[in-house]
């Protein structure tokens, strides 16, 4: 599914349900969780683009579980839902990019995400544009030309979406391949190439610069 993973660590709570109904009613795909260990083997077997971490007086241990991710350099976007107002400096003392009380309205929770996800990508539009005639769509995970979409594979579009993160600088297969792969996969470096390989042809030999020593990077 070409569309933007949120990972949510809820609590019992009914304003919980209600936003991940929001999530889903926008398109987006969500996991979800309901204590720290089953949020761990989520992130061991899958990706995501953001952490939906739910944030109250019962469960402040959550807070290290920020540290946790920050300490791994796990560079998902990781947003509080917070119960009450206290909790949001914490919140951020912890490392969080971003952190909301619960009664927030259906449309701000929806552009906060958006938000966060542009920072990642350095842009205030949804589109970036790989060439005049190639954009690749940051919510949706698309690939247009000329407006029309070209299929590359869940893998190649992993990597375009990485690398498209860290654009300007180049990035080691290593980085690359924990970034593209979840912890439980046993890829090789190979797999790599061969994508890129096919992301060259589909979209033109000139987009990614690849060097042995530093790795690759996007060349726009």
């Amino acid at each position: 599914m070409n569309t933007l993973r949120i990972l949510v660590l809820e609590s019992d709570d009914n304003l919980n349900f209600q936003i991940i109904e929001i999530l889903k009613n926008n398109d987006f795909y969500v996991d979800v969780c309901t204590n720290n260990n089953e949020f761990l083997e989520c992130i061991y077997n899958n990706l995501y683009d953001l952490y939906l971490i739910n944030i109250n007086e019962k469960s402040l241990p959550r807070f290290q579980l920020i540290q946790l991710l920050n300490e791994y350099k796990d560079m998902t976007m990781k947003m509080v839902i917070a119960s009450i107002p206290n909790i949001i400096k914490p919140s951020f003392l912890s490392g969080c990019d971003e952190c909301i009380i619960k009664n927030i309205d259906e449309q701000e929770i929806i552009l906060r995400i958006k938000a966060l996800i542009r920072r990642q990508f350095k842009v205030y539009s949804d589109s970036i544009y790989l060439k005049n005639n190639i954009e690749y769509e940051i919510f949706t995970k698309k690939v247009l030309i000329n407006k029309n979409e070209v299929i590359l594979g869940e893998k190649p579009l992993l990597i375009l979406d990485y690398l498209l993160k860290f654009r300007g600088y180049f990035v080691s297969s290593e980085d690359l391949e924990n970034g593209v792969y979840p912890a439980n996969s046993s890829s090789k470096n190979g797999s790599i190439r061969f994508h890129i390989h096919k992301i060259r042809q589909l979209i033109g030999n000139d987009i990614i610069v690849s060097n042995r020593t530093n790795g690759y990077k996007i060349n726009i």
